[in-house]
């Protein structure tokens, strides 16, 4: 196993997840989810690997908002930063999102540039935050 970190796209739509997977694909590792339960699958098996978590709302299956009803109760989301990735923006589904937890909403069709630099802030914000975490708890 390589030293990257490990960030997981899960969408149904193959290009969506290609474009992402391309954009962090250098400072990465890609996994891929085509719906929630593969997702919740492969985010249970890399948990302690992973960076960030790309999530989409309307998939066929378990949709986006059972996927983060599940990760809310293994409270995934105060690890892991979660990019809710939607063309669905109305104030309903935006402020579900952040009461689940959700670092950010990210609207379809993506702007890459403004995307990696908003996820790579957050990125590194959470590593901070869970190393401090990590520092206090050795202390306890």
């Amino acid at each position: 196993m390589g030293d990257k970190k490990k960030i997981i796209v899960i969408d149904d739509v193959e290009l969506n997840r290609a474009i992402l997977g391309e954009a962090f694909s250098k400072e990465f590792e890609i996994l891929e989810a085509e719906d929630g339960l593969e997702g919740l699958e492969k985010i249970k098996n890399n948990e302690e690997d992973l960076a960030a978590i790309f999530l989409d709302i309307i998939m066929p299956g378990m949709d986006g908002f059972t996927v983060l009803q599940e990760l809310d109760k293994m409270e995934i989301m105060k690890r892991i930063p979660l990019f809710l990735i939607t063309t669905e923006t109305t104030d309903y589904v935006v402020n579900h999102a952040y009461n689940y937890g959700v670092v950010d909403v990210i609207q379809k069709p993506f702007n890459l540039m403004i995307i990696e630099r908003r996820v790579r802030n957050i990125i590194e914000l959470f590593e901070t935050k869970n190393k401090l975490q990590k520092l206090l708890d050795e202390k306890k």
